[in-house]
């Protein structure tokens, strides 16, 4: 059957669709669409939105998308197929790019850079300090804050001082302004990168 889709719908869109990790699990297309009815608004999917008709495989990230913390996909601001395209790409998660991070930057592009400061792991990939669908944690963090910067700096005093529940807001005996509010960030506030020339802490 897909053989007779693609006799007609190949290249474009679907160029990656042989070796695709759909096409490896014997997706069909009629998995995801329904050429005899007309469900939703375009491209005759089998149900609603695109969103929904992911969901019905892809439970995991649907859970995720119900978190603290998400991309506005639930609200229809965003699908699916705003990253990923479903037909095949040649990234292993289907990503309309070629990293992760140069998904990210075509809507985030202030934290792109060049920066003369630096933060290593944001060089690698945004996937490093955040999770991609969503977090019960502020702004899709993998880890709340300072516990997410300790990972990495975990040397002893300040600034990387491992700051434990005896320092949080509930006992005033060891209360500690690191803890609060943005944590490490209260005074690291350009930690994705700087451009001061005095901002090798990523303070300014």
């Amino acid at each position: 059957m897909n053989g007779q889709c693609l006799s007609c719908h190949e290249g474009g869109q679907r160029m990656h669709w042989p070796g695709s990790v759909h096409e490896l699990n014997e997706l069909a297309c009629s998995d995801c669409h329904n050429p005899m009815a007309r469900f939703s608004g375009n491209s005759l999917l089998k149900k609603q939105s695109i969103t929904q008709v992911c969901e019905s495989c892809h439970s995991q990230q649907r859970a995720e998308f119900r978190k603290r913390s998400h991309m506005p996909v639930p609200e229809g601001k965003m699908s699916c197929v705003d990253c990923h395209n479903p037909h095949g790409t040649a990234t292993a998660p289907l990503l309309k790019a070629d990293s992760v991070n140069d998904l990210c930057y075509s809507c985030h592009a202030e934290k792109r850079g060049p920066f003369i400061w630096e933060h290593a792991p944001v060089r690698e990939a945004c996937t490093n300090c955040h999770t991609p669908h969503g977090s019960n944690h502020d702004k899709l963090l993998q880890v709340a804050r300072p516990a997410l910067c300790q990972q990495c700096h975990a040397n002893t005093n300040h600034p990387s001082a491992f700051y434990n529940a005896g320092q949080m807001a509930n006992n005033e005996t060891g209360l500690n302004s690191r803890v609060m509010g943005r944590a490490c960030q209260n005074c690291h506030t350009q930690i994705h990168g700087s451009n001061h020339p005095a901002g090798a802490r990523f303070q300014r």
